[in-house]
């Protein structure tokens, strides 16, 4: 069970101690490569569902480390079949998209994405690319909350605030950080009326090898009542 929570901190001990959290979380790369298969599952607010398989690689560069997210064409007409690709920079992300994608499709037709296209559901699920690149971490406005324990582990409580939100987009993130892993423990965003709209957790954590893993993740959305798993096949 979780601890009463303690009393918040201060704007100016809040805002520094998300500097510090943060500097140390965006400094933070794989420490190798991998290549992973897994999948993408849909369940809308009818209890239809739809099941995309995805291909995820991890690699990292002299400059920075890069995420890819690949899915399976079930034909050359398949708007699920893409591959978005996640540059993580010390000066901020960078996002490409190639759509349709089919394994001959060349680099050179990948589209780098503008900053009010990063609200897209990625293969329409309640995961948009945003998500998957955590760039609420990028917004200017970030204040550590207080300290709480959640799920068992002592986190960080950040607020994260974008000043501009794309209609329908995010204009508040609250998320639970677990500053030694640097995982998030769970997050709610906010539209930008203040409603609450989607809910953030990891569903599963593995030691394989004697490293936790991250198993799976979902994504529920309240507001349309749809809700999203990724699953990853870790062995």
């Amino acid at each position: 069970m979780d601890s009463p929570n303690p009393p918040p901190l201060s704007q100016a001990e809040g805002e520094k101690q998300a500097r510090i959290l943060l500097e140390d979380l965006l400094s933070r790369a794989p420490e190798k490569g991998s290549t992973n298969t897994g999948e993408v599952r849909i369940r809308n607010a009818d209890r239809s569902e739809k099941r995309v398989s995805v291909k995820f690689e991890i690699f990292s560069t002299t400059t920075n480390w890069v995420s890819t997210y690949e899915t399976t064409p079930a034909g050359a007409s398949d708007q699920n079949a893409m591959k978005l690709t996640v540059v993580h920079a010390p000066q901020g992300n960078h996002y490409f998209l190639i759509r349709p994608f089919t394994p001959v499709t060349s680099v050179q037709n990948a589209v780098r994405l503008k900053p009010d296209q990063l609200a897209e559901p990625f293969v329409g699920s309640d995961f948009w690319i945003m998500d998957l690149g955590l760039e609420f971490l990028r917004w200017p406005n970030q204040r550590v909350i207080k300290g709480e324990m959640r799920r068992s582990m002592p986190c960080k409580v950040l607020e994260s605030i974008n000043p501009e939100p794309a209609p329908g987009s995010y204009s508040r993130v609250v998320s639970w950080i677990d500053p030694e892993s640097g995982g998030i423990v769970h997050a709610d965003a906010y539209d930008p009326k203040g409603n609450l709209m989607k809910l953030f957790d990891p569903t599963g954590l593995e030691k394989i090898n004697g490293i936790r893993q991250l198993e799976e993740m979902e994504m529920r959305n309240r507001q349309t009542k749809s809700h999203t798993w990724i699953k990853f096949n870790l062995r």
